[in-house]
């Protein structure tokens, strides 16, 4: 490029037509200042981490109670149905035919 062409391009001001379209700039942000609660006596937390393991031990005993239930109930209505050889594992196996004379 020709110097003096630089020379001409460098003394046009620069400015973008599209300005409005870019972000402005923002406010400082003000905040109120924060405040920390006051701490609570230890003896609380541990007193609710007691109750919650107590609740989830019941939890866990009230579902293997309910388990136990359904067990006996399906073995009660359900397999005392269906014949030996499916409810001990065994393997079911069709009996020699009888002959007439033996």
């Amino acid at each position: 490029m020709n110097y003096a062409a630089e020379d001409l391009l460098r003394q046009i001001p620069l400015h973008n037509a599209h300005s409005s379209y870019l972000p402005q700039a923002l406010r400082k942000l003000e905040l109120s200042p924060i405040t920390l609660p006051e701490p609570t006596v230890a003896d609380q937390h541990l007193q609710a981490w007691i109750e919650e393991c107590d609740q989830l031990l019941q939890a866990i005993e009230t579902r293997q109670h309910q388990t136990v239930q359904f067990d006996t109930w399906f073995e009660e209505t359900c397999l005392s149905k269906r014949p030996p050889g499916m409810t001990t594992g065994g393997v079911l196996s069709p009996g020699k035919p009888k002959r007439d004379g033996q």
